[in-house]
């Protein structure tokens, strides 16, 4: 944890969102030999739009295995939460920017489209299988307004594009060890082929994790490979390919509520160490399923009454990648050049639990309900850029086709007292099956802009997008009883073909520039609208409207002598907002489907800035203001009062304050991290209290050249310094509309304080 502790105030630098200090010998640190040290943070000097950039300096001071995402977590108007300490709980990672959340951001690797990295990915997966956080070169934030070439279809408000790094010219490698809290340990090891002739260059890495639970039961195990090739061509350009694997194994924690912590405290968890109670309790909810009450009783070895739904035997997730993808970038002539990305993915998952309602037909009083994933997805990326005089056109696009099943099985347990599957096992024959979905979802966007430099220091960009999204689903009727009210086979299409896109940007001079954008996007439709029972599909089939929002941003960037900073902001529109009510009064009654329940209006500021006193000694700091409200009040069974309210799990404030030191041998960090107040109801009856986080790390590299400690470095990481007690993940379940007693058990707990020591050894 000695190790994530100085993730955390690398991370904090990072949230601080400064701009990276202009590379002058008088302000940037140095290593013993006088070379310069990289940039942590890198602010977009002539973008268009707000930008920031984390380079794998950042990355490298994180804990071994550390999300990416939580990396980012130091950049102006980024929430991040999870519930294990590395962010690699993926049940329980949530990331948002400002007022969006994870579902409605977009994301990159390498150009390839990752999805919406949601749970459930039904066309991508999260960027800690996609790739190794220590094969990350950069990882760029647009908060606000992604580029035209992004390629996604959710990215309502900013997108977030990770790039993996380049192999080396000179043969060697990489070995990395860390240990920490619970025991938990990390491998990961590099080879680089150096250059094999004409410029050929490769690495092939692999990592693996072992990292049990904080509390409870149970543990996160996975490893991955990653491999690239870089092949020259000519002077005119090259060919990477990569080819990334990843097996991933996930025990979950435990939703809780706040009436849940009240009752059973903090460390309160699934009770995979006690099947026997776990039968017991399934057996009580049974017999009292007629008259649902939450039935209650006193169980052996537990001083207080557990009710049912208070804790569960177990749940876990599992999932397995192959991701291949290449990217050309070719120079045909001083003012023709191209580059294209083909990619292909496969994915297989599920997630699982242990459901009390369900009993296993002549067996336990037990089953296992799961939710299958299965994604084979393949497409292109790609765009032509012309140049001439001061106009640079780009024209492009992005085409992909995705064959995704969707199914709900429940797995069979044994009559006996312990459970007859366990230890993250795939579980097969199942004895029902509610529903499988069979869906083939094609993706087209084209993309046309300008890049027009009036003068040396006024630029103009200017384009539009087209985004065309195709779901056709075949219900698959494996099991008759339900296929009736389950047969939501039909078609959903997205398509808006026109989203302009226009920015600004002047300099001052080389120390101050101004810049602003306008923006508009669309977020396709996800699965969600299938998974319903047949009537509600039929209600909205052709009825609801694809999400949608416009963004205006603008601001300054200062680039002074030992000062870099920003300061933004924006106002963004977002309407057609979809979300599952019951569209009727109480009384007439009517079943739930996605609806159309209005808008939101949000509207921020975002200050950040990082002052160097001496080559190696620096401040951070950055603060984000976000205040989002519903437009509308919403009919479900009555009339909420929505209208005015702040949008849910959403801070009104962050703010992150740091002290960095770093010569190039000693490294240390000091960092907090502060969230406000978040709600988990629409009507706001219902929050979480602000927090401050403080992490702290140390570390030290060796440089004694001809040594065998020559290369070798040892850091270390403390999160949560105080051992601060906080509700981190909302909303994982859903929110509600009120929750006046506290029972809404859709949150999770954040990690305690944790610690991690690595070595680390170049050769």
């Amino acid at each position: 944890m000695l190790r994530h502790q100085l993730l955390a105030g690398v991370a904090l630098v990072g949230a601080l969102g400064l701009p990276a200090l202009p590379a002058t010998a008088q302000t940037q640190p140095r290593t013993p030999d006088g070379a310069m040290q990289e940039d942590i943070v890198v602010y977009g000097k002539g973008e268009t739009r707000q930008v920031q950039t984390l380079t794998a300096a950042d990355i490298s001071a994180a804990a071994p295995g550390t999300s990416a995402l939580k990396v980012l977590e130091k950049l102006p108007s980024v929430s991040f939460q999870s519930a294990n300490a590395l962010g690699t709980n993926e049940w329980s990672t949530r990331i948002a920017v400002r007022g969006f959340t994870q579902n409605q951001l977009g994301f990159t690797l390498d150009n390839v489209p990752l999805g919406d990295m949601s749970y459930g990915n039904f066309n991508g997966l999260h960027i800690s299988r996609a790739i190794a956080s220590e094969n990350i070169a950069r990882s760029t934030l647009a908060q606000g307004t992604g580029s035209l070439d992004t390629a996604s279809s959710s990215n309502l408000g900013g997108t977030l594009q990770f790039f993996s790094k380049a192999p080396e010219d000179v043969m060697g490698g990489d070995v990395e060890a860390s240990y920490g809290s619970e025991n938990a340990y990390r491998l990961f090891g590099r080879i680089e082929t150096g250059d094999l002739g004409g410029g050929v260059k490769g690495y092939v890495s692999g990592s693996w994790l072992d990292s049990p639970k904080w509390k409870g039961q149970g543990k996160q195990q996975a490893w991955s490979v990653n491999s690239k090739l870089v092949v020259p061509l000519d002077t005119r350009g090259s060919i990477s390919a990569f080819v990334n694997y990843s097996d991933f194994k996930d025990d979950d924690y435990m939703d809780t509520s706040l009436a849940l912590i009240k009752k059973y405290g903090w460390d309160w968890d699934y009770i995979r160490n006690d099947y026997p109670t776990a039968l017991a309790i399934a057996k009580n909810l049974q017999s009292d399923l007629v008259n649902y009450t939450g039935y209650c009783a006193k169980y052996p070895g537990y001083s207080q009454t557990i009710c049912a739904d208070d804790t569960y035997y177990n749940g876990y997730g599992l999932r397995k990648d192959l991701l291949v993808g290449a990217n050309l970038d070719y120079k045909f002539s001083d003012t023709v050049s191209i580059k294209l990305t083909p990619y292909f993915h496969r994915n297989r998952g599920i997630g699982t639990w242990w459901t009390p309602y369900t009993p296993t037909p002549g067996g336990a009083a037990l089953s296992i309900r799961s939710t299958a994933y299965a994604i084979n997805r393949g497409g292109a990326t790609g765009g032509l850029t012309f140049h001439f005089g001061d106009h640079q056109i780009e024209v492009g696009g992005w085409f992909e086709r995705n064959g995704y099943t969707l199914t709900r099985e429940f797995f069979p347990l044994a009559n006996s007292n312990v459970s007859s599957i366990d230890n993250r096992q795939w579980p097969e024959n199942p004895f029902y099956i509610q529903y499988q979905y069979d869906m083939t979802i094609t993706t087209g966007q084209y993309y046309v802009q300008d890049t027009w430099q009036v003068t040396p220091d006024f630029k103009i960009t200017a384009g539009f997008k087209g985004l065309d999204v195709k779901i056709v689903n075949k219900y698959d009727p494996v099991s008759q009883a339900s296929a009736a009210s389950r047969d939501t086979s039909g078609t959903l299409e997205s398509k808006k073909m026109f989203l302009p896109q226009v920015g600004l940007n002047y300099s001052f001079s080389n120390a101050v520039e101004a810049f602003a954008g306008y923006a508009e996007n669309m977020r396709a439709y996800t699965t969600e609208p299938f998974v319903t029972n047949q009537a509600g599909f039929q209600a909205i089939q052709g009825k609801i409207k694809p999400e949608t929002s416009w963004t205006l941003e603008g601001g300054l960037r200062f680039h002074l002598p030992n000062f870099d900073g920003s300061l933004a902001g924006y106002h963004v529109k977002f309407s057609n907002r979809l979300l599952s009510v019951q569209p009727c009064a109480i009384v007439v009654g009517c079943a739930s489907v996605l609806s159309n329940v209005g808008s939101v209006t949000t509207n921020g500021a975002e200050l950040a800035g990082t002052y160097h006193l001496t080559h190696a000694l620096s401040l951070y700091g950055s603060y984000a203001y976000t205040d989002a409200q519903y437009d509308d009040d919403v009919l479900s069974g009555q009339v909420w009062a929505t209208k005015g309210k702040q949008v849910v799990s959403i801070p009104k404030h962050l703010a992150n304050g740091e002290i960095a030191y770093d010569d190039g041998a000693i490294i240390a960090r000091i960092a907090a991290n502060y969230q406000s107040r978040r709600y988990y109801t629409y009507t706001n009856d219902a929050s979480v209290p602000g927090r401050v986080l403080v992490d702290f790390a140390l570390g030290y590299r060796f440089h004694d050249t001809g040594s065998a400690l020559d290369g070798l470095e040892i850091q270390g990481n403390v999160t949560n310094v105080f051992d601060k007690k906080y509700v981190g993940t909302l909303g994982q379940n859903g929110f509600a509309f009120s929750d006046p007693g506290g029972t809404l058990q859709s949150m999770l707990v954040g990690a305690p304080r944790q610690a991690f020591i690595t070595l680390r050894k170049k050769f």
